[in-house]
């Protein structure tokens, strides 16, 4: 497999975004992480059997709205998670921030895919988030992956999450590797055939000169 998976990974504090990247690169849970602008993990994954060199990066809210005015941030990566809390009504606001911007921004010729991720679905007693408000945002950003998970018990899921956004960018990828149909270079055709026309342009232009003489 060539050519490194780059994944940002997008949304408000505390959503659970590096638990997340971990738990999917290590199987491990976390609760406390060193907080930084932007942290970035690079690993060898096996996906259906497909070996891939993965780079996730974690994205801080403050590095997220310095770069929201870039579009070139954008086209140089090759899948985005935004995740949002579903205990966190504002968390899922900033992500429909974050999906408006990329829907703005992306040139159509080179959508990412796009993963819209509900974090800590083990707490549904506090949920904050109803699954009306994703499907809302799923129907607005067609071609979206909406769906829940949580990273503190639910490795399969997180992992599902993942395997199936690396599992559409290489799909991408190798749609995009499959030219079309090349054209001749000579819009008149081969060497061959403009010989056999012109020979045969020329033998009605000499008749036609023979006739009229």
């Amino acid at each position: 497999m060539k050519g490194t998976v780059h994944i940002v990974v997008l949304g408000k504090e505390n959503v659970g975004k590096t638990a997340v990247a971990v738990r999917y690169l290590t199987g491990r849970y976390l609760t406390e992480y060193a907080h930084a602008p932007e942290m970035t993990y690079e690993r060898n994954v096996n996906v259906d059997g497909k070996h891939v060199p993965l780079k996730i990066t974690d994205i801080s809210r403050k590095q997220i709205e310095q770069r929201s005015g870039n579009k070139e941030f954008l086209n140089k990566v090759d899948g985005i998670v935004v995740v949002y809390a579903i205990n966190d009504r504002h968390s899922f606001e900033f992500a429909e921030g974050i999906c408006d911007w990329i829907r703005r921004e992306k040139k159509p010729s080179t959508q990412v895919p796009v993963v819209l991720l509900g974090n800590k679905a083990d707490l549904t007693h506090d949920r904050c988030v109803s699954c009306q408000k994703t499907e809302e945002l799923k129907w607005r950003h067609d071609g979206y992956l909406v769906t829940e998970c949580s990273a503190s018990t639910e490795v399969v899921e997180v992992n599902k999450v993942f395997n199936t956004l690396i599992n559409k960018i290489l799909e991408k990828r190798e749609s995009s590797s499959k030219s079309p149909r090349r054209l001749s270079q000579n819009p008149l055709g081969s060497p061959k055939i403009i010989r056999a026309s012109l020979k045969r342009r020329f033998s009605v232009f000499t008749r036609e000169r023979t006739s009229t003489m």
